[in-house]
């Protein structure tokens, strides 16, 4: 059967890629891509753009493209979700949850329909500590931030659905960059805290020594949503995407990132910038409360980068994807070594002046 697939996000990071990927399967015939404003993806003859919202009702569709989409939809891959750490939780609902609702009565309506991919985060555990298998779905810790949360409340709206819909979640980890170039073609959390430390402007880390660092390949995040959510689909499923053992441990880390900014900015050891203390996070909270307190606009923008997410590191957690591995390995799909990409991505940031890939340059 050909398949018509139907992506939310498929302009974020992840999202371009993985519309890249999809169209790439000879019995995907169609896939449309939902969209706000006009896109940047790339021509291809079988993408559809549709403009939409997952904020609004019926995700702003005219009634005809909703028909459209439940006559032929077969899979629908979403990912759309208001990522920033820092943002309200109001906000955050309105968009991680609110919005997952929308698609779920989408997904209803599809006549065709053979599945229903969820992006998540493995991050949905919050502030739960020591080993977190992909079968574990509930808890009561609390999270660290709205994101955290509103993506947990995402997921419990999509197992609700389960006994109805045809559904599975990928749960991602913190995507940093290609394992091949090193390319960034979008700046997140971690990049932003890692230009914090090279300007030394990160003084605390909180944390344990040994709080794992999970971060993933652009390229294996990619492959493998395009593998469970399509390829593999399997319903009533959840699963892992991240580092799982490979995952370096915090001081390993900043150790690993100075030596790197040593490497390939000599100069910068002459700056004499200390690396980041690991504090625990009361410790780090009052150090916050101090910058806010003093106002110096450049310290106060690089805590505010930091403040919300950095502190889930003072929850050291193993997360496990044995049940992904499982499924992703007899495919080919390998997790590139973080030690091996990690140094990578380092050095593209540092030769491009921490300026993601434009998607011009992307295209050539």
């Amino acid at each position: 059967m050909l398949e018509t697939v139907f992506i939310t996000g498929g302009t974020g990071m992840i999202g371009g890629h993985l519309v890249a990927k999809i169209c790439e399967e000879p019995t995907v015939e169609k896939v449309f891509v939902l969209t706000r404003r006009p896109s940047t993806l790339l021509p291809h003859p079988k993408v559809e753009i549709i403009y939409g919202d997952i904020e609004c009702a019926d995700l702003g569709l005219e009634p005809h493209e909703r028909r459209l989409l439940a006559q032929s939809v077969t899979t629908i891959i979403h990912g759309a979700a208001l990522t920033s750490f820092s943002s309200e939780l109001a906000a955050a609902r309105a968009v991680n949850v609110a919005g997952t609702e929308w698609v779920l009565q989408l997904a209803a309506g599809c006549l065709r329909l053979r599945g229903y991919c969820h992006l998540s985060t493995v991050y949905v555990c919050g502030k739960r500590t020591g080993r977190i298998s992909e079968t574990e779905l509930e808890h009561e810790s609390g999270f660290v931030n709205s994101y955290e949360q509103s993506k947990y409340e995402a997921e419990q709206l999509v197992q609700s659905e389960s006994y109805r819909l045809p559904t599975t979640i990928v749960r991602l980890s913190t995507v940093i960059g290609d394992s091949g170039s090193g390319a960034v073609n979008k700046m997140g959390g971690i990049h932003h805290a890692m230009r914090m430390v090279f300007h030394g402007l990160a003084p605390f880390v909180p944390g344990r020594k040994d709080s794992a660092v999970d971060l993933i390949p652009l390229d294996y995040a990619v492959d493998s949503v395009a593998l469970l959510g399509l390829q593999k689909f399997t319903p009533d499923t959840t699963w892992h995407v991240c580092g799982a053992d490979d995952a370096l441990s915090l001081e390993e880390f900043l150790d690993a990132t100075v030596q790197l900014f040593y490497q390939h900015r000599p100069a910068w050891r002459k700056r004499a910038i200390e690396m980041p203390a690991i504090v625990n996070v009361e410790t780090f909270e009052l150090f916050v409360k101090s910058v806010e307190e003093v106002g110096d606009s450049m310290i106060l923008d690089s805590v505010a980068t930091l403040k919300h997410f950095v502190p889930q590191l003072a929850y050291p957690k193993q997360i496990k994807d044995t049940a992904t591995q499982a499924v992703l390995k007899p495919a080919g799909i390998v997790r590139a070594g973080m030690r091996d990409f990690y140094p990578k991505v380092v050095r593209f940031l540092l030769e491009n002046n921490w300026q993601p890939l434009c998607q011009e340059r992307m295209a050539s």
